[in-house]
């Protein structure tokens, strides 16, 4: 018996988004980025500033929490892209939840190789960014295309130094997060104020070196922050210690 092809039911492919992004090494553009900061809301503006000030100043004391969330992010990220790719109802949402939890649950006892991976990945957009950013800042942008080179160089040395300088890493890769949640938080609050909304709006997307510049200062004045505190701390626990033993 033949059957007819226009009455089988058609299967659309499965979104490869995700993979298509990580596989280009893409990152968003300034008009992007802005156009998603103008798409949230108070509480998510504020929920974005708290949490990034807690990262960028006090990210190695709480370096545990930040890197179980961020695997849980993670994980509900790919894990969402690979339930989408299995038939049946609601399957990206339980394998978001499912790649949440596992990727949460092993961050704990795998802390350490968590924190490798925390580290290569802000090292890997790091490395991105800057080479993006000088390409164009010193008109070459035939460089652009090898940006993945800097997120290679990136991603290798903060993924491995993370098994030297563990603090370090840590620090680093806190302190940038940090700036990058606390900078969105603050610009999606300026951007509802409708007096600056089209003066900001367009001064984001037309400099090139506005966003770079408004990430990075704040990301070393933490970094910077956060190693005055930790050897301050170190000493005055060193200074204890000799009086104790005198």
């Amino acid at each position: 018996m033949a059957v007819d092809p226009s009455n089988l039911p058609s299967v659309e492919p499965p979104d490869t988004g995700l993979l298509d992004d990580l596989a280009s090494l893409e990152i968003p553009s300034q008009e992007q980025f802005v156009q998603t900061l103008t798409q949230l809301n108070v509480l998510q503006s504020i929920l974005l500033l708290a949490v990034g000030l807690l990262c960028l100043l006090q990210g190695w004391k709480v370096f545990k929490i930040i890197v179980i969330v961020n695997a849980a992010v993670l994980g509900t990220i790919l894990g969402s892209h690979l339930g989408g790719l299995l038939r049946g109802e609601n399957m990206p949402i339980f394998g978001g939840i499912g790649g949440a939890l596992l990727l949460g649950v092993l961050a704990w006892p795998l802390m350490k190789y968590a924190v490798s991976i925390m580290g290569g990945l802000a090292g890997s957009l790091l490395g991105y960014g800057v080479w993006h950013y000088v390409a164009n800042a010193v008109g070459k942008p035939g460089l652009v295309q090898y940006s993945w080179a800097g997120a290679l160089i990136g991603l290798i040395t903060l993924g491995l130094l993370a098994f030297i300088i563990f603090r370090l890493v840590v620090t680093i890769f806190t302190a940038f997060q940090g700036s990058v949640l606390t900078v969105s938080g603050l610009l999606a609050l300026l951007l509802m104020y409708q007096p600056l909304t089209d003066k900001l709006e367009r001064a984001l997307i037309d400099n090139t070196h506005l966003v770079p510049l408004l990430i990075a200062v704040p990301a070393v004045i933490g970094f910077a922050f956060q190693e005055t505190s930790s050897r301050k701390k170190r000493k005055k626990k060193s200074g204890g210690g000799g009086g104790d033993g005198a």
